[in-house]
């Protein structure tokens, strides 16, 4: 059954003088709407009613090509030319399918053929040099150039082509005389200096002259990426290490080099500049042009503030955080960095204030939140609870479970110090939820459950868990032996704490306190008066050297 588009269009023939221009425009509407199948059907029929038909034998051979069958679209084509010798446009389709699979040799005929035929065309004219470019036969190719020259006048892009043909058959004058033409023309294009340069760089292996083309783009176009890369390339070949610091800098401080390629350049100038004695002065500037040329760049201040703490510079790291601040006030990142650095360079007070400003800043950051009610909580402020709560409103089971344990988890183990184990364990419960598999998590919540003494069976199953990851960690030990005592197994508490002891270097006096409780339990009195004294010694030890 016929279509309800075709059947429409069969009825419209009435408006067309004959059938065969009613199956003419019924295909090429076909072919606009994608109906290959449809628009060939039609045009092979018109074929059939006129066979000598340069129109159909063009638009079959367009329709083969869309269907990707060269050899059927060749061979209309020649139909095509044949039956209209004279039409440009199926000539020049032919010579550019030649072209495309690389015959130059036919398409040279057709062109050479359409420059007698249309000599007001300057295509073909282009299309013969390159044909007899790609073929290597470079004189012709140079002749055919200089024809199109002599008929459009010296063009930039056109003559480089020339030229580049005229460095290929060898002629070094020719190349001289050729630029010399050129920059005559187009003193200021930089491009030009650049394709020299390029030109003496990779056909002649000519550094002097190489170099001298790329000083004079970058003179006019200091940005000129290319330029700088290869003019960077050429000093280091020379051995001229100061050029190639100055080039290096410039080319981190290109606004026309993306930050994809220089964060490539980036890891090449670290192994680069590694040896040197001016190490970290040199990528300080490097670094510090970066951000000149791209301040929005939040991984540029990510990078740059990482090689400073990495280099120790942990001021300038600081200052260059609030830098990025002033910039992007609600970076989420540069604020957490900047108050990780500030625990180390910075006192209580200021630390605080930098917190109420992120707080301005952001202000139900979770984190920071949690950070304030730490502080708030170790001067004994009873607003403290307010900040814990306020930074765990928006927390739920969608959040990064990293964020979110780390504040439940904070959390309970402020609510332990203050002796509200119950809220203690809820807290560290919902972190344990978020993050099953973080050990001290895991670990906080189990010793939880056993202070409160609920579920001591969960906390035992989870605690052996984690003693099973971390089997060399007295607190997580300690844990696991502890919750046995709970629950009577005093054999097994006493080999896991004694274990404990083994990995503790008396820093903890907790462990060796619950340790004499259970020797006293065993009944192993003079060992556990041993214990007492040594868990009173360690503590004595921790109030004097906090």
């Amino acid at each position: 059954m016929p279509s309800v588009w075709a059947a429409k269009h069969t009825a419209e023939r009435l408006f067309y003088t004959t059938e065969f221009d009613s199956l003419f425009m019924e295909g090429l509407c076909y072919m606009h709407a994608d109906s290959l199948t449809m628009a060939q059907n039609r045009f092979e029929t018109c074929a059939k009613m006129q066979p000598k038909s340069a129109a159909v034998a063009f638009q079959l051979s367009s329709l083969y090509a869309l269907q990707q069958d060269t050899v059927r679209s060749i061979d209309q084509l020649k139909k095509a030319t044949k039956l209209n010798p004279n039409n440009y446009y199926y000539q020049t389709s032919l010579a550019e399918i030649y072209t495309d699979q690389s015959n130059y040799k036919e398409a040279v005929k057709i062109y050479k053929k359409l420059t007698s035929l249309f000599p007001d065309k300057d295509y073909p004219f282009y299309m013969l040099s390159r044909c007899y470019y790609m073929m290597g036969d470079y004189k012709k190719s140079i002749q055919a150039y200089t024809q199109l020259e002599k008929r459009i006048g010296v063009n930039p892009e056109i003559s480089i082509e020339k030229i580049l043909a005229i460095a290929l058959s060898g002629d070094m004058e020719g190349v001289e005389e050729a630029f010399q033409v050129l920059h005559q023309k187009f003193p200021m294009n930089d491009e030009l200096y650049f394709k020299e340069g390029t030109l003496y760089y990779n056909l002649f292996d000519n550094v002097e002259k190489s170099i001298v083309c790329f000083e004079k783009t970058l003179s006019i176009n200091p940005d000129h990426a290319d330029a700088l890369r290869y003019a960077c390339d050429l000093y280091d070949r020379m051995g001229e290490k100061a050029k190639v610091d100055e080039t290096m800098v410039r080319i981190f401080g290109s606004k026309s080099i993306p930050w994809n390629e220089k964060k490539e350049l980036l890891k090449i100038a670290l192994n680069y500049y590694k040896p040197r004695p001016n190490y970290t002065d040199i990528m300080s500037t490097i670094f510090k042009k970066m951000v000149m040329a791209d301040s929005g760049n939040e991984e540029i201040w990510a990078v740059y503030y990482e090689f400073l703490v990495m280099t120790n510079n942990k001021e300038e790291a600081f200052d260059t955080m609030n830098a990025c601040i002033e910039i992007m006030p609600t970076c989420e990142t540069c604020h957490m960095e900047r108050y990780t650095l500030s625990e180390q360079i910075r006192n209580t007070q200021e630390r605080e204030q930098l917190l109420d400003e992120t707080l301005m800043a952001l202000p139900n950051h979770p984190l920071f939140l949690c950070s304030k009610a730490i502080f708030r909580y170790t001067e004994k402020d009873p607003l403290w609870e307010a900040y814990a709560l306020r930074s765990v409103e928006n927390i739920n089971d969608s959040t990064h479970k990293a964020i979110g344990a780390y504040v439940y988890g904070t959390i309970g183990t402020m609510y332990g110090e203050s002796d509200r184990l119950k809220e203690g364990a809820k807290y560290t419960g919902k972190a344990y939820e978020l993050d099953p598999e973080d050990p001290t998590t895991a670990n906080n919540y189990a010793f939880y459950l056993a202070l409160l003494e609920e579920d001591l069976e969960k906390a035992a199953e989870i605690s052996y868990k984690v003693i099973q990851k971390e089997p060399l960690v007295s607190s997580y030990l300690h844990t696991y032996a502890y919750i046995l005592m709970k629950l009577g197994k005093l054999e097994f508490a006493k080999f896991y704490m004694h274990q404990a002891i083994e990995y503790d270097n008396q820093e903890h006096y907790d462990i060796y306190h619950d340790y004499a409780k259970l020797l006293e339990q065993l009944g192993e009195k003079e060992e556990a008066q041993k214990m007492f004294q040594l868990s009173k010694e360690i503590k004595q030890n921790e109030k004097q050297n906090p």
